[in-house]
């Protein structure tokens, strides 16, 4: 069982803050270097999750400092260019800690599949924010708690400003210029710039715990925080596992069933082509007709031409029996005609009905699962059904290997639920989620077999 979320961002220059913290000592505690890794009892290597290691990200970041500038604009009214000033924040650090111990995330243990879901979370998280400005994250296992070290370089702006990469930083000089072009004194552009500060933070506390925390399994705030007692406390941690675990499932099912539509689209998409070949052989006997018309009315002309020498009768029975054929050629240029419409209704007739089929016994797959009738054999790998023909229609459709893996979250979600709730309850839900599902078993428009 988890606890409450932890991210920290800051900046640092190179220049030592009012704690003793720059680049310099930020990122050697980081490596593990001993002169600044004594608030560690043994002290080991960071495991590199991503990008450089931190004597790495030393280099590139006093490469980009060496090469950074600021323009200033002097008396005269030209503009200099100055370097960067030793105590301009050029690194950005976000920490992230895991609540549960370092000892219960080791391979194999309960909690390793969570600690690995969520480092996986932030790295997704911090990717989407920063782009190619996130230089490296680097893991930590030697203390109390393991944490991540994140470390974002302004690679992108010659000025080496690691504090505007900070939402919260941004939003407090916008405030406070915004502020001050309006007439409020400086110190008072000073207080709406903290507030601004403190209210993006805790918007970023909020998107973090949304995107990263709550699908961890992770309280957004701490018990202290809301003054809840010890019972409460673990119930609320107990329902953020299980909307972690809620979460996930829904994100797995949305991906089976994109999976089965990609399959249905390549299916209509095979459909299409065999009725466009179909389509393709018609034009291409129309267009034999139309030159075997073409071909007839040169013949009938020569004919007709000899026929002027000769008698008239002769003529007259020519030119009806020509008038009989360019009729015939129009009847079969007009049957064709219908036979490609005909194609065009069979191609959506095609796809909606295998599309609503597949739909109708997968429903009816779930609901197995919750009667009962469908189930998974020892191995977890192979579908067993009661009923035979529903047994059929999965493998006729081929579509056992798309709704296994629902099948199996499906039925590990009915089994958990039906052993915490008595039976009128496990019938009740049964029946509720069969009735859900009876739409689909039954779509109105095609009046089909399910």
């Amino acid at each position: 069982m988890s606890g409450p979320q932890f991210l920290h961002i800051q900046s640092y220059s190179r220049k030592a803050n009012k704690a003793g913290q720059n680049v310099q000592q930020v990122l050697d505690e980081a490596a593990r270097v001993p002169e600044f890794s004594k608030h560690v009892e043994n002290p080991e290597p960071p495991n590199i999750i991503y990008g450089l290691t931190p004597e790495l990200v030393r280099e590139k970041h006093d490469e980009m400092v060496e090469s950074g500038f600021i323009e200033v604009k002097l008396k005269d009214g030209t503009t200099a260019r100055r370097g960067i000033r030793k105590d301009r924040h050029t690194l950005l650090t976000a920490i992230a800690s895991y609540p549960l111990l370092t000892k219960q995330i080791v391979d194999g243990s309960v909690g390793r599949d969570g600690y690995e879901r969520w480092i996986e979370l932030n790295m997704r998280w911090l990717r989407e924010r920063f782009g190619e400005r996130l230089v490296s994250v680097v893991e930590h296992v030697d203390e109390e708690h393991p944490h991540i070290h994140a470390f974002i370089l302004p690679l992108d702006d010659a000025s080496c400003s690691a504090r505007y990469l900070n939402p919260a930083w941004a939003s407090k000089e916008d405030a406070e210029t915004l502020a001050k072009d309006s007439g409020l004194p400086s110190k008072e552009a000073v207080k709406l710039g903290n507030l601004a500060y403190r209210a993006r933070g805790r918007e970023l506390q909020d998107q973090y715990f949304n995107e990263v925390g709550l699908p961890a399994g992770l309280t957004r705030i701490g018990p202290k925080r809301e003054r809840l007692s010890r019972e409460q406390w673990k119930q609320r941690k107990e329902q953020a596992r299980r909307d972690a675990l809620l979460l996930r499932e829904m994100s797995d099912r949305v991906e089976s069933i994109g999976q089965v539509e990609a399959q249905l689209d390549a299916d209509a998409d095979k459909k299409a082509l065999e009725l466009a070949e179909k389509l393709k052989a018609a034009e291409a006997a129309v267009a034999e007709a139309i030159a075997a018309e073409t071909k007839a009315k040169e013949v009938a002309e020569m004919i007709r031409a000899r026929a002027e020498v000769e008698a008239d009768t002769l003529k007259q029975r020519m030119r009806s029996k020509l008038n009989e054929q360019t009729k015939r050629l129009e009847r079969q240029a007009n049957d064709l005609q219908s036979a490609r419409s005909a194609f065009d209704q069979e191609k959506r007739k095609v796809v909606r009905e295998t599309v609503l089929r597949v739909a109708s016994v997968t429903a009816r797959v779930l609901i197995g699962i919750l009667t009962g009738n469908v189930r998974l054999d020892d191995t977890q790998a192979v579908l067993q059904f009661d009923d035979p023909k529903l047994a059929h229609e999965v493998e006729r459709l081929e579509i056992a290997p798309f709704v296994q893996k629902a099948v199996v979250l499906v039925s590990q979600a009915w089994s958990k639920l039906s052993n915490l709730m008595p039976e009128k309850e496990i019938n009740k839900e049964r029946e509720h989620h069969a009735e859900a599902l009876k739409p689909i078993l039954r779509p109105p428009s095609g009046g089909m077999e399910p």
